[in-house]
């Protein structure tokens, strides 16, 4: 295995990485399973090698680049998490490995191994690789309660935040709400962040309107409707809404649109030009509405 631990003191790294063999992984991705303790995460790779899906980094320059950008952002007060070091099999194709992280505080912004029951991506697929036995009814109508509750100068927090990480040519997943953890006292935390924007690695020359993937971006913690143009496969399906009762429905579309509110009161606090927000209300279809 070729090592760098970066942040991480190398003794703790194989510490976690032995301990690791005698767990099961508290979560799963596509390509990778989260091991977690009470300071570190300890994540599975099988694609350490690729950027971006397919941008190939078998030096890990890229990667090693991102690295240092996340631990400025989070040593400046950004809420990222910062990837301390890693290990991988260099003879791997495309990068088999452990990535060493500090652990995010609190929890999910939302669970997307339980709502994706009810989301419209996960309806034609008969393997869906997310799985819980929560009630997912329950769960959406309990937690869209309690993410409306939350201050407002943590909404302002998470678009600065989204606008930081966005100015460093960091790319931000926005299709999985449990890239985003909240704690009542850091506030909005951003995980999963492992690439680069297009532009940097010349898939694109466009570079990253700020302004306006933060005014899309910014409307995660909101629930979407059928119809959806942004975030289209996250709407939620008529399922849901027949299985979660009248009663409840009612006070989940109160509280979503109070979350809606929060998240375009945040922009504007940002100085998001108005026209911009506007713009990107147009793109989406908030649950509730």
């Amino acid at each position: 295995m070729k090592e760098k631990f970066v942040f991480i003191d190398e003794e703790k790294a194989h510490s976690l990485l032995e301990r690791v063999r005698y767990m099961s992984p508290k979560h799963r991705g596509i390509d990778r399973q989260a091991y977690l303790f009470d300071d570190f995460a300890v994540l599975s790779t099988n694609r350490l090698k690729l950027r971006n899906v397919d941008v190939r980094d078998d030096d890990l320059c890229y990667f090693d680049d991102l690295i240092d950008r996340l631990f400025v952002l989070w040593k400046s007060g950004v809420n990222v998490v910062p990837i301390l070091g890693y290990c991988y099999d260099p003879e791997s194709v495309d990068g088999k490995g452990f990535l060493f992280m500090k652990r995010a505080k609190g929890s999910e912004l939302y669970d997307d191994a339980i709502i994706c029951r009810y989301e419209m991506w996960t309806q034609n697929l008969e393997n869906v690789y997310l799985k819980s036995n929560a009630d997912a009814a329950e769960y959406i109508v309990r937690r869209t309660h309690e993410i409306s509750q939350i201050p407002q100068k943590h909404f302002n927090k998470f678009i600065s935040d989204i606008m930081s990480i966005l100015n460093n040519d960091i790319l931000i997943d926005f299709q999985g709400k449990s890239n985003f953890f909240y704690d009542k006292n850091t506030g909005f935390q951003f995980i999963d962040l492992d690439s680069h924007t297009d532009n940097y690695y010349g898939l694109t020359k466009e570079i990253v309107s700020v302004e306006a993937w933060t005014s899309v971006g910014g409307f995660v913690p909101c629930h979407f409707g059928i119809g959806t143009k942004a975030f289209a496969p996250l709407a939620l399906v008529y399922e849901a809404i027949q299985v979660i009762g009248e009663k409840d429905l009612k006070q989940l579309a109160s509280d979503n649109l109070r979350i809606f509110d929060k998240c375009q009161s945040a922009l504007k606090a940002n100085d998001v030009p108005e026209k911009v927000i506007q713009k990107a209300i147009q793109r989406i279809k908030v649950f509730g509405q």
